[in-house]
């Protein structure tokens, strides 16, 4: 140390001055921090612009040996543990360097043969011009050769599937909160005509574990962005359990099937069953078309009100259907007391229920598979099953009459 010099001819010495004298403050000031400046580090590594940064090189930890990440990503970010497995992708959390913030970062094998990159592709096109307290916000997205890795939000309250599953079902109170919310966020979507398509309480996220936390709409994979109001839509996609009746008929259909959705959400979350449950997707689809739901008095929290708002949602006619912006206005939504709505409820007296053993129909939401890409509809099924669900509309006469006929509170 100091003035003294090695013997050793094979250590390197970095000297601190250049050949023109000048001392190199550079190698003299790294070497006497005892921490990385994380000022002088934001400036080595400074955010991407336009939302993307150039490819870069893979970087391995070396705790993690297996997770291969982008060396951008980890100069901005430290990598702090993994918190979510799917098939063909991975969420870690992280935190910046600079603000401290936590993110979630998901991990997207960009080369997987089983991955849908187009629907990837459309999630962070849409992600990429919504900003809203209710929707999950996209922070950035770093490319590579193999993966894509989507920095957003951390939303670490987990989903409402989770959070219906511990609690058995929501009181009346936690329901309308929830809804209003989730409401709130697809007034705002709608506006910009995007329509989700497939809603349901695994795509619901908390953004804590507080029981006032913020819920978040997320998994825009299927979501369609149109280019009017009202535009029309063809395509069969979504979760058999959630999926609206227009679609199942294969008639051209609207962003009022996300209100479709909500309503079989509300009912899940104030009874902790689902309205339309069968292992056979024949039987399970017949109940949607015609609307066949009871309101079980012994699974029910929820009052006359609230089966009200959920009958305007889980309405056949999609033209008599509320809106987002109409449900944000229903009395059950606003939480008044104010003379009901015209709707008739049409529930078996509870007698009938005294002695129900418990069947599909029945079944608490912890019981349906969750769902995946292998549990959403497939196209081809319900093109077949759609002639037979037609003649079953065309026997009450006509499809539009089958979109106005009373609705059925029984069991097949």
């Amino acid at each position: 140390m100091g003035n003294k010099h090695s013997n050793d001819p094979n250590k390197r010495i970095i000297p601190i001055h250049d050949n023109s004298g000048k001392k190199l403050n550079f190698f003299c000031n790294w070497f006497t921090k005892s921490r990385l400046d994380p000022v002088n580090l934001a400036q080595t590594c400074p955010p991407p612009v336009g939302g993307e940064m150039p490819v870069g090189e893979a970087t391995i930890l070396r705790d993690r040996p297996a997770l291969r990440l982008d060396s951008r990503l980890v100069c901005k970010y430290e990598v702090l543990s993994v918190i979510g497995k799917g098939s063909f992708s991975q969420v870690i959390r992280v935190q910046h360097r600079v603000t401290r913030q936590y993110f979630a970062v998901k991990l997207v094998s960009s080369d997987s043969g089983y991955l849908d990159i187009n629907a990837v592709n459309n999630e962070l096109t849409i992600l990429s011009r919504v900003q809203h307290p209710y929707v999950i916000r996209l922070e950035e997205v770093f490319r590579s050769t193999s993966k894509l890795f989507i920095v957003m939000e951390l939303a670490s309250g987990g989903e409402m599937y989770d959070r219906v599953v511990s609690k058995g079902r929501y009181t009346e109170v936690e329901a309308r909160q929830a809804v209003r919310m989730l409401l709130n966020g697809l007034s705002y979507l709608h506006s910009l005509h995007i329509t989700h398509r497939d809603l349901k309480p695994e795509n619901l996220l908390y953004s804590d574990t507080r029981p006032e936390a913020r819920l978040l709409i997320t998994d825009f994979g299927l979501a369609h962005q149109g280019k009017v109001a009202n535009e029309k839509m063809m395509e069969t996609c979504g979760t058999p359990e959630y999926i609206a009746p227009e679609v199942l008929l294969r008639v051209p259909y609207t962003d009022k099937v996300d209100m479709w959705a909500v309503g079989v959400i509300t009912y899940i979350l104030m009874s902790g069953i689902m309205p339309f449950d069968d292992d056979c997707r024949s039987r399970l689809y017949t109940h949607i078309i015609t609307a066949n739901y009871v309101y079980y008095p012994q699974y029910w929290s929820g009052s006359d009100l609230a089966k009200q708002f959920v009958d305007s949602l889980l309405e056949t006619n999609p033209e008599l259907r509320l809106s987002a912006n109409d449900a944000l206005t229903c009395d059950w939504v606003v939480g008044e007391s104010k003379p009901q709505m015209n709707v008739q409820i049409r529930a078996r007296p509870a007698s009938e229920f005294g002695s129900m053993t418990r069947t599909k129909s029945t079944r608490s939401i912890r019981s349906v598979t969750r769902s995946d890409h292998g549990h959403r509809v497939d196209p081809k099924e319900v093109d077949k099953l759609s002639s037979d669900l037609q003649k079953l509309a065309n026997s009450r006469h006509s499809l539009q009459q089958a979109y106005q006929s009373t609705k059925h509170y029984g069991v097949f």
